[in-house]
């Protein structure tokens, strides 16, 4: 892992000179999280007791849409001017370059969101003290649903409309995440309970993704190339 880290370093700084050159890259998912929030509150309506009642959804809902809307063209341009099928070749293993791509969305995806997602809450009318704590919630989310975006922008790699069918493909391995999600955020809520049964599931989770996904990715990515 130590041969690996200036490899990992080196692609993650370029990713991110990139997203901050090309026009906003790195504040896509911010806006889409934002924008989802803010067109689900007016679709509620002005009601308050509705609007925090519902804020838990639109919570994950935005930011699983938000962080699979950021990964949807992750490795587009590396097969197009052919730099990932050069570092297929050089590399022994892909392992890396599947890292560095998943420290590039924590990066600009996740972080901003996790940033922005007491003051989208406190705007659906969750008190701010809760809302606050709901982060550690969502932080704890990310892992799982940073996985699956990764590895569903991999399987669809090199495919026209990739982004939506990447989206379709998410659905199913999202939903345990969305559904624990939700429900610890509706506990923390109403109860005050943080550390429920649920949150502890929801780690789990992370962990479960995070061992088992980046295999079937790297395996994507070298099936694109043939």
């Amino acid at each position: 892992m130590k041969a690996a880290r200036p490899f990992v370093e080196a692609v993650f700084a370029r990713d991110l000179k990139i997203a901050f050159r090309s026009g906003g890259g790195w504040f896509y998912a911010l806006f889409f999280f934002v924008v989802f929030a803010a067109l689900a509150a007016i679709a509620i309506g002005p009601e308050l007791s509705a609007l925090a009642a519902a804020a838990p959804a639109i919570l994950w809902l935005a930011a699983a849409f938000a962080l699979q809307f950021s990964a949807a063209d992750m490795f587009e341009s590396d097969i197009r001017d052919g730099t990932l099928r050069a570092l297929a070749a050089e590399q022994a293993s892909l392992f890396p370059y599947w890292l560095a791509k998943v420290f590039l969305l924590a990066a600009v995806a996740a972080a901003p969101i996790a940033v922005a997602a007491p003051f989208v809450l406190a705007m659906l009318g969750v008190a701010f003290e809760k809302s606050s704590q709901a982060v550690i919630l969502t932080v704890l989310g990310f892992p799982p649903l940073i996985m699956v975006a990764i590895l569903t922008a991999a399987l669809v790699s090199g495919l026209r409309a990739g982004g939506l069918l990447a989206t379709i493909i998410a659905a199913p391995f999202a939903t345990p995440v969305l559904v624990f999600g939700v429900s610890a955020t509706n506990i923390l809520f109403s109860n005050g309970v943080l550390w429920s049964s649920e949150t502890l599931i929801l780690a789990a989770l992370g962990l479960f993704m995070t061992a088992l996904t980046p295999a079937f990715a790297i395996v994507a990515l070298r099936l694109s190339l043939e």
